[in-house]
């Protein structure tokens, strides 16, 4: 009832007498704010059971999780049906309230859908490891009157729960105070607002990352490989060997197209983009390789002809190892 007082007393004074009474506004603010930090805050121990992670989106950011979330609390005042908000959701859907009294504390469980947003970290992709998270607040109590404690000791995913895709390594649920740079309204005294959260994380690791990766560049690999059977077909034949050229380059654009189907635009180069920009690299010098070689070819001089078929020779021999050798390098990199 005294902070209410005060917060009476100071929203007159602001009103009729904003100049005589300022100071004893400010001294009715710095005494709501002695009052509210040593008033009693209940306390509520929340925990969560996943059941199931599915449907991992990596082009619209986002996957679906089913859970379980269970709060124990001595205050019988309080009600936290319809309170709870999953702050990271497209969508949710609670069910399945269920409240009862149990030796003098109240016990509420529920049942929550969601599809949540998710920021997928895709620069190693397919070798990445993901952290998928699921963010609680209570939207009808701020941390004046309840703080949360997590559940550790409860909180858990479904041993049963497995995925052809992903192992999960990790496993984190911990209670925290989420703070809005806004009262949402309330102009009396204070910017800013405090909410009760828990935060759950999900550490994932990709299986057959192998096989996918050989899955994802089959087709990159193949289009520099017809690129390179350029050197294999006889100077004479220039509009075959340009023609080789150009299918392989279109193919490689084609494939890259698809991986970018599948995984998410970044702002910084993945292994997917340095491997699909050292094959267009690789197309070029092949077509500059082969200008060099017909320029030879074309002289009439025996000696150049020769020299041009050695071009054509090593050429083909030293683009491929160099190529295998810098995918090499950059596969290590992505998958250590």
């Amino acid at each position: 009832m005294l902070q209410v007082f005060l917060c009476v007393v100071a929203a007159i004074s602001l009103q009729h007498h904003p100049i005589i009474m300022k100071n004893l506004a400010f001294l009715t603010c710095t005494l709501f704010s002695f009052f509210t930090a040593f008033a009693q805050k209940d306390t509520c121990e929340i925990g969560v059971y996943i059941s199931s992670l599915h449907d991992f989106d990596f082009s619209k950011k986002s996957f679906s999780a089913d859970f379980w979330i269970w709060m124990d609390y001595k205050n019988d005042s309080l009600n936290f049906e319809n309170a709870l908000d999953v702050t990271n959701s497209k969508t949710e859907e609670f069910k399945h309230y269920f409240h009862e009294k149990k030796g003098g504390r109240n016990v509420i469980s529920e049942k929550c859908t969601a599809e949540l947003m998710c920021e997928w970290n895709v620069a190693r992709f397919p070798f990445d490891q993901q952290t998928v998270c699921i963010n609680l607040e209570d939207a009808d109590h701020d941390t004046s009157s309840l703080m949360y404690k997590a559940d550790k000791l409860d909180s858990t995913i479904d041993s049963t729960f497995s995925s052809g895709e992903w192992t999960i390594t990790d496993f984190k649920v911990s209670d925290k105070v989420h703070t809005y740079e806004t009262t949402h309204g309330n102009k009396v005294f204070f910017a800013k607002s405090s909410y009760p959260s828990l935060s759950v994380r999900v550490q994932l690791k990709r299986n057959n990352s192998w096989l996918l990766l050989f899955k994802m560049l089959t087709g990159a690999y193949v289009a520099f490989l017809i690129a390179c059977l350029v050197f294999f077909v006889s100077s004479e034949h220039q509009d075959s060997r340009f023609g080789l050229c150009v299918g392989g380059l279109f193919a490689a654009i084609g494939n890259k197209y698809i991986v970018e189907s599948i995984i998410p635009t970044s702002t910084t180069n993945t292994l997917m983009d340095h491997i699909h920009i050292l094959t267009f690299g690789f197309i070029l010098l092949i077509v500059t390789m082969i200008i060099i070689s017909l320029r030879l070819y074309d002289s009439g001089n025996e000696q150049k002809v020769k020299q041009s078929r050695r071009i054509d020779k090593w050429a083909f021999i030293s683009i491929i190892l160099l190529y295998a050798i810098l995918n090499a390098i950059l596969i290590y990199q992505a998958s250590h």
